[in-house]
């Protein structure tokens, strides 16, 4: 059983680099940007490719076009490079091998980038499912889960699984992810007065509609940080690229990506800044 003692010592037991990071990649910097917000984020290895599985209500759709090889990831796997993937993969086994270690690490970066950020004038807050959708009010370190542990932290994620909506923490906000065949779920969340992220299938985040089914559509790529978009709506996200051009070509146009000619689009000509919901 490994004892986290500082963020140097575990750098060099488990040689990795960090947990979760800030600032680390354009989406993250659109929150700093934007939103004001040192958002720091983890990243693990998607659905079961490290050996455990950490999307349960994943999808076909989903694994073969997942965002975890976009980005620096993507273009690692187009190098035919793997660090950052296999570093995915470490950090997951980290997490179900020795969890206690991992929580008391994560905690300790954490502390750091949140007194960080006060430091530099901005909020902070923190998104844990980046490329995973555990729920981590079920994940105890000391007795307490991590939103007990912050409680003067804003945590949001995106999650399929339509049960963590329940009883969840007051300080952590949930998008639902649209599938492509849970839109009757989509509806009772909607309802509810929460919020469905979708994909289009557009080139320009202005192309997205301004309704879907009749139900307002933001654009959910100016920022990454959920907590200040209105309630009941759909989060609209422009298709994003992967290194695997064939998986890509598939998921494009499958269930999972609404199609700019659906008939359930509505499409006005407003200035893209009057269709942000806030």
């Amino acid at each position: 059983m490994m004892k986290f003692t500082t963020e140097v010592n575990a750098k060099k037991e488990t040689g990795l680099s960090y947990l979760g990071n800030i600032n680390s990649s354009a989406k993250m910097l659109k929150n700093k940007k934007v939103s004001k917000q040192y958002t720091y984020i983890l990243y693990l290895s998607p659905a079961n490719t490290s050996g455990y599985n950490v999307c349960s209500h994943s999808t076909p759709e989903c694994r073969k076009g997942c965002l975890s090889e976009s980005g620096r990831s993507g273009m690692e796997v187009t190098a035919g490079k793997s660090i950052i993937h296999d570093a995915r993969i470490k950090k997951t086994k980290l997490f179900f091998e020795e969890q206690e270690y991992f929580m008391a690490w994560m905690i300790a970066e954490m502390k750091r980038f949140q007194a960080k950020a006060k430091k530099d004038g901005y909020y902070f807050s923190a998104r844990l499912n980046g490329t995973s959708d555990i729920d981590w009010a079920k994940v105890l370190y000391n007795g307490k889960n991590i939103f007990e542990i912050f409680p003067d932290v804003q945590f949001y994620d995106y999650t399929k699984n339509p049960a963590r909506f329940y009883h969840k923490p007051e300080n952590y906000h949930l998008t639902l992810s649209y599938t492509g065949r849970n839109w009757n779920v989509c509806e009772v969340i909607l309802q509810a007065g929460f919020n469905v992220a979708m994909v289009f299938n557009v080139k320009k985040e202005t192309e997205l509609p301004v309704l879907y089914k009749g139900i307002p559509v933001i654009n959910g790529d100016l920022t990454d940080y959920r907590i200040s978009d209105a309630n009941g709506i759909i989060v609209g996200l422009k298709f994003k690229h992967i290194a695997n051009k064939e998986a890509e070509k598939e998921i494009r146009k499958s269930v999972f990506v609404i199609q700019p000619d659906d008939s359930e689009c509505t499409y006005v000509n407003v200035p893209d800044k009057e269709r942000i919901v806030a």
